[in-house]
């Protein structure tokens, strides 16, 4: 049986499948800063039901909330350099650079976070990395 946090990181794999291809048919005809403010207001609209729905208050720390925060304002600074890369560029080639965001946390997590470091994960990142090379080419 597949465990829950799988089954949602595979509905997340294909909902981010999603926003690529509509962030790239998108930019077509619309400019980059519209593209990404019509996406974040839609954004807006489906995090403020979610949010309403679980009728959670916010709590934990300050440090928490401000990197919550932070989090958010990365995922903005992405999104619009994202939707700019898809103006200029392949959206399969786009998108695979992109989609090695995974990158930066394993490096983090390694350099600062103490997180354990196994063959298996240094051969899956360089595989990941050649795989983008193949699809750029």
């Amino acid at each position: 049986m597949v465990s829950t946090g799988i089954a949602l990181a595979f509905g997340s794999l294909l909902l981010f499948g999603g926003w690529a291809v509509a962030a790239g048919l998108a930019t077509r005809s619309i400019s980059t800063a519209n593209a990404v403010f019509l996406s974040y207001v839609a954004s807006i609209g489906v995090a403020g039901a979610y949010v309403l729905a679980a009728k959670q208050p916010i709590t934990g720390t300050r440090a928490d909330a401000g990197f919550a925060l932070a989090s958010g304002t990365f995922l903005a600074a992405g999104s619009i350099s994202f939707y700019a890369a898809l103006t200029r560029g392949s959206m399969a080639v786009v998108s695979a650079i992109a989609a090695l965001y995974f990158v930066v946390p394993a490096i983090v997590g390694i350099a600062y976070l103490d997180v354990a470091v196994t063959t298996t994960n240094v051969v899956g990142l360089v595989l990941a990395a050649v795989a983008v090379v193949l699809i750029a080419l």
